[in-house]
């Protein structure tokens, strides 16, 4: 409350300032009320997805325990427990075969990666080098200009220090104006050089670019040596009859086979065993590799230039090699078409 001179009388006057603060808090208030809600929602729907999630997994696991009650009813019978056996056995043989070729290409994309890597650091410092080089050239002209200016004033105040007694004053003036013409004309060249070291400077300071992937050539290398040990691993398994008992296991179930009595399913084990023992022991694997990965090259074809898989009918028929296995089992197998060990999913693209 504060007196109106003028009309003494007490007037009320609003103060303005915590007008404009009690608006600035209610700003405030609505921004954060807004921001709580858009956490809340996003906390709300992490919480229903990780729901989600949980019930997903409890499914898992309930399927799980279900199947190893029934794999454990399996092999408490007598008339089923052989025939489970072999079967885990056959599909353990799948799987390693799998793995075998999905390490053999994780291996070689790391060693491809490098190597290209490698190449693509010396391609783009020679390139810099040639850059940085044709700046280097100007600056030696420029340099080798600059010393001709050098010896030209060298020389106008030799012939200037010649002249000596006052008599030789507007001579001496002369030369010494021509000095100073020559010295700005100089300038222009110094200059330019000061200009072209540091864009010399820039470019040998430039970092090369972030490798990106690996080059169409390189994939292709890769998937061919990963089809070449597919095939090898087929004609291993396929030579005995196996490969089709191993394959069989990844379109059905234990609880719906039968490979015979104990005798028989003890005959196939032991078959497995002696494949698996014979797979390890082979002599001269990479030069077997190279020769298959040859013949496999010889007939993949690919849709477009920057496609990395063969066509899989192009692989409907391999030329067979001089190891090939008895009963003719290499060419009727398509490695992509057929899906040998899974190798569509490894392949790069």
């Amino acid at each position: 409350m504060a007196k109106d001179d003028r009309f003494g009388k007490f007037t009320i006057r609003g103060d303005s300032r915590n007008q404009d603060i009690g608006e600035e808090q209610l700003i405030k208030l609505y921004r954060n009320r807004a921001e709580l809600k858009i956490e809340f929602k996003r906390l709300r729907n992490e919480r229903h997805k990780l729901e989600e999630e949980l019930a997903k997994k409890d499914g898992e696991l309930k399927k799980s325990r279900s199947e190893l009650a029934s794999f454990e009813k399996l092999l408490a019978e007598p008339t089923t427990a052989f025939n489970t056996l072999v079967f885990f056995q056959l599909r353990g043989i799948w799987d390693e075969c799998g793995g075998r070729v999905k390490k053999l290409v994780a291996d070689m994309t790391q060693v491809r990666e490098t190597r290209e890597r490698q190449l693509h650091v010396a391609e783009f410092s020679k390139a810099q080098g040639v850059r940085a080089a044709k700046f280097k050239t100007k600056e030696e002209e420029l340099l080798i200009e600059q010393e001709e200016f050098d010896q030209i004033i060298a020389k106008l105040q030799s012939n200037s220090d010649e002249l000596k007694g006052f008599w030789n004053y507007f001579k001496r003036r002369e030369f010494q104006s021509e000095i100073r013409k020559v010295k700005a004309q100089r300038l222009e060249p110094k200059e330019k050089m000061a200009q072209l070291a540091k864009k010399r400077h820039e470019i040998e300071a430039e970092q090369p670019p972030e490798f990106g992937d690996l080059s169409t050539q390189g994939k292709r290398a890769i998937n061919l040596v990963a089809l070449a040990a597919t095939h090898y691993l087929y004609e291993h398994y396929a030579a005995s009859g196996i490969y089709k008992l191993v394959r069989a296991t990844t379109l059905s179930k234990p609880q719906k086979v039968s490979y015979g009595d104990k005798a028989a399913c003890e005959k196939i084990m032991l078959k497995i065993n002696e494949l698996r023992m014979s797979l390890n022991s082979q002599a001269n694997f990479n030069e077997r590799l190279r020769k298959r990965t040859e013949r496999i090259k010889s007939v993949a074809g690919y849709r477009k230039n920057e496609d990395c898989i063969p066509l899989a009918k192009t692989l409907a028929k391999i030329p067979a090699g001089t190891d090939k296995a008895k009963g003719n089992l290499l060419e009727t197998i398509n490695l992509i078409g057929d899906q040998v060990w899974n190798v569509h999913n490894v392949l790069l693209t």
